[in-house]
C-alpha cells in the first residue's frame, strides 16, 4: 500500500494576495478552487494545483540562475513573455520557446511551449 495518496500543496509564498490572484489567475489563466482566501488560496491548472499563501516575508521558490522546479505551458511562450512584459512583469529568457516569469515575490514560474517552428 502506498503512503502517499496525493500531491497535497505546492506552496508559492506571496506577499500581497490580491495581487497574486491577479498575476495567477487574470494573467496567467489559472482558475480559483473555491473563493480567494486572505491567506491560503488554491489556483490550479489542468494537470495540478498551486497554493498561493500569504506571508509577511515571503520566501521565493527559485533555484540559483533564475531556475525553477515549477513550469507551465503555454501556446507560444514569446507572446506570454511579451504580454508579461508589457504588464511590468520580469520576464527571464531560455531560448526561443522556454523562460520564465518572477513574480513580485521573486518566485520564478517557468513557461515552455512545444512549436516546433
Amino acid at each position: 500500500m502506498a503512503l502517499v495518496q496525493d500531491i497535497g500543496h505546492l506552496v508559492l509564498q506571496v506577499g500581497d494576495m490580491d495581487a497574486a490572484v491577479h498575476l495567477y489567475r487574470d494573467v496567467l489563466g489559472l482558475t480559483l478552487s473555491g473563493s480567494v482566501n486572505p491567506v491560503w488560496t488554491v489556483a490550479q491548472a489542468e494537470g495540478g494545483s498551486i497554493t498561493l499563501y500569504k506571508v509577511s516575508n515571503p520566501v521565493p521558490l527559485a533555484l540559483p540562475g533564475d531556475h525553477t522546479p515549477l513550469s507551465f505551458h503555454v501556446r507560444n511562450f514569446e507572446e506570454a513573455a511579451k504580454t508579461l512584459e508589457g504588464m511590468g512583469y520580469r520576464v527571464v529568457r531560455d531560448g526561443a520557446s522556454a523562460g520564465a516569469v518572477v513574480d513580485p515575490w521573486g518566485n520564478i514560474v517557468g513557461l515552455h511551449d512545444h512549436r516546433n517552428e
